[in-house]
């Protein structure tokens, strides 16, 4: 295993005794359902990719993404402030070159809209008028990752198809999530049809 996971998973636990940034109870839950699932994302990712990470809390998807692809452009949206600190401090601790913003998605998404290569999303109640704000802010040819579990997985894919976007589905039966990669068409400059 990458060293950098290693000390990702250990500032992780210690900093899970005060912030509660993790459900996971231990190292190999961790990196089964949150670090190994987080990797799903890479290969939708093209080579130095502008990524937004929506409610980064505890790290996932990002920190391991961050890990693997470092050509990445990655920024952490985290509204809680003791959570937003634990990812400027991981970052620190690790050299990953990531940005945290301690704010809500929206307020980015509202200055820096049509920027995202990619914008990934986990742990996160998703309303049907969000996902429209997400996907209006991707570029032409852009992803929306998002990791689910349940009827939400298939709710959210159903949201992504009647917007236009090409969605791949994929299980991930050890986390008992979804993957979802819905794909804004190319070649487009308006792809959200609704």
């Amino acid at each position: 295993m990458d060293p950098k996971i290693e000390a990702y998973l250990d500032l992780l636990f210690k900093w899970n005794k005060t912030f509660a940034l993790t459900a996971f109870s231990d190292r190999q839950e961790a990196l089964a359902i949150g670090v190994a699932p987080s990797l799903l994302a890479a290969p939708h990712l093209p080579q130095g990719a502008r990524v937004l990470d929506v409610g980064s809390g505890g790290g996932f998807p990002a920190i391991p993404l961050a890990v693997a692809r470092p050509d990445l452009e990655l920024v952490l949206a985290e509204p809680s402030n003791p959570k937003a600190v634990f990812l400027g401090e991981t970052a620190r601790a690790l050299g990953l070159g990531y940005r945290v913003e301690a704010k809500m998605a929206e307020s980015l998404l509202a200055v820096e809209a049509k920027t995202w290569d990619a914008i990934t999303v986990r742990g996160v109640h998703l309303r049907k008028g969000f996902v429209r704000k997400l996907a209006k802010s991707l570029k032409p040819g852009g992803v929306l990752l998002v990791w689910a579990a349940g009827t939400r997985a298939e709710q959210y894919r159903s949201w992504m198809a009647d917007l236009g976007l090409e969605v791949e589905w994929s299980l991930v039966p050890k986390a008992q999530l979804a993957f979802l990669a819905g794909h804004v068409p190319r070649g487009t400059s308006e792809p959200i049809s609704k």
